[in-house]
């Protein structure tokens, strides 16, 4: 008998305990409504983050990916972070010779931003998603989309 006690207060404590939410990176439901947005683009790769503001300059928050980019072709990046985020997140395109130096194209809008991108020369790319520097004592999320949108003619 002492036993059931014990089994209901324990079944007990589990359905009625608050529930935490974690937000670690954004669920895969937010890349998918993140890479219709792309219109008629191919889907090729997402970059799915999780964000929080840094103490210092030296530190650096977010995360960067490399990427193989070819010649003479369109591509579409796409950018979603969750509501609430404001305009604090921004995905950034840089090339590797000169990485964080000299951006081809960034977009500095949350929500649903993005860009196209014709590729001059083939090789290694950096994307790379970031908070502002300005942004203090925030965590978020965030989705970046790469997609093909075809030859550039």
């Amino acid at each position: 008998m002492k036993k059931i006690a014990i089994l209901i207060a324990i079944t007990t404590f589990f359905i009625f305990a608050p529930k935490e939410e974690v937000k670690a990176q954004c669920k895969q439901q937010k890349v998918y409504e993140c890479a219709r947005q792309g219109g008629n683009a191919i889907y090729l790769r997402d970059f799915n983050t999780k964000l929080k503001s840094v103490k210092s300059s030296a530190d650096l928050n977010g995360t960067k990916w490399p990427v193989v980019l070819n010649r003479g072709t369109r591509y579409r990046f796409i950018l979603c972070t969750p509501a609430g985020s404001g305009n604090d997140v921004k995905l950034t395109l840089f090339d590797s010779k000169s990485p964080e130096t000299s951006p081809y194209n960034s977009t500095e809008k949350s929500g649903s931003d993005m860009f196209d991108f014709v590729c001059n020369r083939s090789g290694v790319y950096y994307v790379s998603i970031r908070l502002k520097d300005d942004v203090k004592n925030q965590k978020t999320c965030a989705v970046g989309i790469l997609s093909f949108v075809g030859k550039n003619q």
